[in-house]
């Protein structure tokens, strides 16, 4: 007696979850629904010691195949907020992309982790110049030569990883632990410059 053959293998896709629970809502999807998962953690210096951090905080890899485990499931999960979809659809991220964050984190951890040039994997960045000047992207790390760096940014419903100038980001949102500038009094009151 023959088994049936399976006709779809899983893809990768990208999960958002709550800030800083990643490992957690990882634990869940292995666990409760037996999905692989990565989570890419590169070492940094923090205050004279060596921390793990996770490369994009808040998101995490899973492998799933939707015709078998239904989406509901996997956004039910505890600290899971969604898998990612763009026009509502989840996008495979191709296992070619995963393999190459996996390289470029085991990469940086065999030079001693992040360097020291203001970005942090994971952080949204602008590109202020070049053909792709104006597009959003997720900073990825830097490449061998200290001034060009990675980034993974949507390009025509796809990701696409792509190699930049450093000087070519800057920064969509204010560095971790830093205040924000306040622009109300609270309750939508803002505040006006004299």
């Amino acid at each position: 007696m023959s088994h049936p053959v399976r006709s779809h293998m899983p893809s990768w896709y990208v999960v958002y979850c709550r800030p800083f629970k990643e490992w957690q809502a990882a634990a869940a999807l292995e666990a409760r629904l037996g999905l692989q998962v990565y989570i890419p953690e590169v070492k940094r210096r923090f205050r004279g010691k060596i921390q793990w951090t996770s490369f994009f905080p808040g998101y995490l890899f899973v492998a799933v195949n939707l015709q078998e485990v239904q989406l509901s499931r996997i956004n039910s999960m505890p600290n899971v907020l969604r898998l990612l979809a763009f026009d509502e659809l989840p996008q495979p991220v191709p296992a070619e992309v995963v393999d190459g964050i996996r390289q470029q984190v085991d990469r940086l951890n065999a030079m001693g982790g992040l360097p020291e040039h203001g970005f942090y994997p994971g952080q949204t960045v602008w590109i202020k110049q070049g053909p792709l000047r104006g597009m959003e992207a997720a900073f990825l790390g830097p490449m061998k030569p200290s001034e060009r760096v990675q980034v993974l940014l949507e390009f025509l419903g796809q990701l696409r990883e792509v190699e930049v100038d450093v000087a070519a980001l800057d920064r969509r949102d204010p560095e971790p632990n830093m205040p924000r500038e306040r622009r109300t009094r609270g309750r939508g009151r803002r505040i006006t410059q004299a």
